[in-house]
């Protein structure tokens, strides 16, 4: 691994490939706000060398590749206080006059307004096999479109999560989930209350799930499933 210093340039060119390839954009400053917060958070030059190297748009696999470099800076890239400061340089690259909304990780409408506050259910509605890794997109499809069910207003909703669900299943299994997230998926919970995200295994999931890219995708799924704006964007 080379001992140079990485030029802001470069890292600024590797990080917007990394967190804004799916958005549809690349960011107006060539990728200096995101450049800024990896320096800002303390990531090795060996780290930056390594994601300018690498010049990967997986965010999992940039994870799994770094912690093999430093665990350290592997923990770095997946925290919250770093994608939070990504979440910042993706609102002033993406939206216009650079406005700036929240824009955190990908939350299905929450369940609509009961006399009764909607309880938390963690049970699968699917046989899932610990032991058995999955092995399809197929396999998640049916867990993961009653998972977003269970947080829709109405029957509309319910049907453009069902629409939706071949391209959420893709989106979800080339996105580098642990086997573990992918049986929590595939298992399909109907959870209706909370976030998906605080039920994820372990802190690279929890990234992955709440990356720019991925948060777009899943936008992109819903809002090609029905005429109407996608729930959460």
């Amino acid at each position: 691994m080379s001992t140079v210093k990485v030029t802001d340039m470069a890292l600024g060119e590797a990080l917007d490939k990394l967190v804004l390839e799916d958005t549809e954009s690349s960011s107006k400053d060539g990728g200096a706000c995101l450049a800024a917060a990896v320096r800002k958070a303390g990531m090795s030059e060996q780290a930056l060398a390594y994601l300018v190297k690498t010049g990967s748009d997986d965010t999992g696999s940039v994870i799994d590749g770094l912690d093999e470099v430093s665990k350290d800076d592997a923990a770095l890239l997946a925290s919250r206080s770093l994608r939070e400061d990504f979440d910042v340089c993706v609102d002033k690259a993406v939206l216009p006059n650079g406005s700036s909304p929240e824009t955190q990780s990908y939350v299905p409408p929450k369940a609509a307004a009961k006399p009764v506050a909607a309880k938390l259910n963690l049970k699968p509605v699917y046989p899932v096999r610990g032991d058995q890794p999955v092995n399809s997109s197929i396999e998640l499809t049916k867990g993961l479109v009653s998972m977003f069910s269970s947080y829709a207003r109405d029957e509309g909703q319910k049907k453009a999560y069902a629409t939706a669900g071949q391209c959420m299943s893709t989106l979800v299994y080339n996105a580098g989930f642990s086997q573990e997230a992918l049986h929590f998926f595939a298992g399909g919970a109907p959870l209706g209350a909370g976030s998906i995200v605080e039920h994820l295994p372990n802190d690279k999931d929890k990234a992955i799930w709440q990356s720019p890219r991925f948060t777009q995708g899943l936008i992109d799924c819903t809002t090609n499933a029905t005429s109407t704006p996608a729930p959460g964007s």
